[in-house]
């Protein structure tokens, strides 16, 4: 009920400042010193998704990954899903000629069900100089997921089967979002640089406000682009402390997340190339992510490694069609357990992605998309909204939606 309140008032609001803006307006001149404009993104679909392929039961899987049952999870079915449709209000006020107060308050907007949460998105206020850039605070992406994997599959690749950080930002043994290198940081400071001759770069600290005695979960991100041209290139870099990405996801036995003398320091560096050829736009990227921890007792977690990739091609052929096809790996990675061998043998993980679009404007299009995501014989890399798959299941999913933004 409180929810509702609030975002009845915050809608309020929004109609209520055409009029207070055309009283400024012919106060003191065109443009108004305080702005709210309201947006949106609403991209629902109909999703057919089936699994394939699980690994027998019985059979030999990394050290890493549960043991294989032989049995499916995921279900062929028809699901209609909203992903990351969102509404959102955001705005400035203007406190000098160069300095400006700023806001913003993104909610999900599920319009396929009634289970949004409110505010779950960027929302954040700070302060933006024309001179000396921007810091903001409260609850954002980090540099390291805003600065890579840049192109958007046919603009809908939030929270959705296409998106590929399932494969290139996560591990493929567990479930836990923990290992993951694609998040948005509650409670967070960030400053970005304003834009130098084509250089704009950024750096975030945000805290998980658990600690312990022993333990200080926060996380550092940061990362740099420079544009010439129709080329960009992108660094980036993450480092969490005491978030546990490998013994989250592993089983208890090999875990030291319950160990208080046990402290973690995974990372993760990325670097991002982007090319504009006329109508076509390619990308690249490649990671290499690091969990470790330092635990002393034999038996337990104590690192894992791996690479991964990804390329992309985006043809606008004209107003109205696009199309996009994509290709993702993650490579096995190496580990080590304290005392005792680690193999990682089956945990690669592969991902394609391929659709097209037909636009009836910049704002209003349907698409048509599919993603086939395989499995390695002791990976579950995973890209359902409502499932999970076994070890070594491969995951089938196509789709058809429409986006309207506004």
């Amino acid at each position: 009920m409180q929810n509702k309140k609030a975002l009845a008032i915050a809608v309020g609001l929004v109609f209520a400042v055409p009029a207070v803006h055309a009283q400024e307006r012919e106060n003191s001149g065109p443009e108004p010193d305080s702005v709210i404009q309201m947006y949106g993104k609403l991209y629902p679909e109909v999703v057919f998704p089936s699994g394939h392929g699980p690994t027998a039961a019985g059979s030999t899987v990394s050290t890493l990954s549960p043991k294989p049952t032989g049995e499916g999870g995921i279900i062929r079915r028809t699901e209609v899903e909203s992903s990351n449709s969102r509404l959102g209000f955001r705005g400035h006020e203007k406190l000098s000629r160069d300095l400006k107060a700023i806001f913003q308050l993104e909610t999900e907007f599920h319009v396929t069900d009634n289970d949004s949460a409110f505010a779950a998105r960027d929302s954040f206020v700070g302060l933006d100089h024309r001179q000396w850039g921007t810091v903001k605070l409260g609850r954002m992406d980090t540099p390291f997921k805003h600065y890579g994997d840049e192109i958007s599959f046919l603009g809908v690749s939030s929270g959705n089967f296409v998106s590929t950080s399932n494969v290139l930002r996560k591990t493929g043994f567990g479930t836990s979002s923990a290992s993951s290198f694609h998040l948005r940081r509650s409670n967070a400071v960030e400053y970005q640089t304003p834009n130098w001759a084509g250089f704009d770069a950024a750096i975030q600290y945000s805290t998980d406000e658990t600690d312990t005695p022993t333990r200080h979960p926060h996380v550092w991100s940061a990362a740099a682009a420079y544009t010439m041209g129709p080329l960009k290139f992108a660094i980036a870099h993450e480092r969490h402390w005491d978030l546990f990405g490998g013994s989250r996801n592993v089983a208890s036995a090999l875990s030291n997340f319950n160990d208080q003398n046990v402290r973690a320091k995974d990372k993760a560096t990325q670097a991002t190339v982007i090319y504009k050829l006329g109508v076509h736009r390619f990308e690249a990227d490649y990671i290499r992510k690091e969990y470790n921890e330092n635990p002393t007792l034999t038996g337990k977690f104590q690192s894992y490694k791996n690479n991964a990739y990804q390329v992309l091609w985006d043809a606008r052929w004209n107003r109205s069609w696009r199309t996009m096809l994509e290709y993702i790996h993650s490579n096995a990675g190496s580990c080590t357990l304290i005392n005792r061998a680690c193999d990682t043998g089956g945990l690669d993980g592969t991902q394609w992605n391929f659709g097209f679009a037909y636009y009836f404007s910049r704002q209003t299009y349907l698409f048509v998309m599919g993603s086939i995501l395989k499995n390695g014989y002791s990976a579950r890399y995973n890209n359902e909204a409502e499932q999970a798959p076994a070890v070594g299941e491969d995951v089938k999913q196509y789709a058809v939606g429409m986006n309207h933004s506004f």
